[in-house]
């Protein structure tokens, strides 16, 4: 048993690191697409020009706020989206539906993986090009599969927290008995 908690402790914290680093990350690319934007709108405003590249970036770079956001989302199991089955459920039966819905976002998420990396690898090989910014596209067609990776790794980590760990959260557990 000293064991399983040594490892589930070391596991915590590598995943709180992930955790970090992605709040991180959303934070710095957040900023940067907002301010992009609004010098876009002042200059289109000011002028008759615009800067066409900004909005190509902008695009891409929401696919990576959407997918890592997920995926905070999924760490705190806010991607269940059938609470008015689960909250009805006493503690072993949210047990057997996170498992459900673990399997079945798994199974989507890798999907989603793989598709992307065929996409990136395609592209590569095409050498194609973005448009406005003219680089190569696979550049921004890797934050899809980069999401589906975080993605499945907080799907795993919520699982685990709820169903193998210390089980469902203190306050859903006092709710049950």
């Amino acid at each position: 048993m000293k064991v399983y908690k040594k490892i589930m402790s070391v596991y915590k914290k590598i995943m709180s690191v992930i955790a970090g680093i992605e709040r991180v990350v959303l934070s710095a690319v957040l900023v940067f697409v907002t301010v992009i934007t609004f010098a876009n709108v002042v200059v289109r405003k000011l002028s008759s020009r615009q800067f066409a590249w900004t909005e190509e970036l902008v695009i891409n770079l929401f696919v990576l706020l959407i997918m890592l956001g997920c995926a905070l989302s999924a760490q705190e199991g806010g991607l269940i989206s059938l609470s008015l089955v689960y909250d009805r459920l006493k503690t072993g039966g949210k047990k057997v539906f996170i498992s459900i819905i673990t399997v079945a976002s798994l199974a989507f998420w890798v999907i989603i993986a793989q598709t992307g990396f065929d996409k990136v690898l395609n592209q590569i090989s095409s050498g194609k090009h973005t448009s406005s910014l003219n680089w190569p596209e696979w550049i921004f067609t890797i934050f899809l599969p980069i999401g589906a990776i975080f993605l499945m790794l907080h799907t795993v980590e919520f699982f685990v927290d709820n169903v193998i760990g210390d089980g469902l959260k203190a306050g859903e557990e006092a709710q049950d008995d």
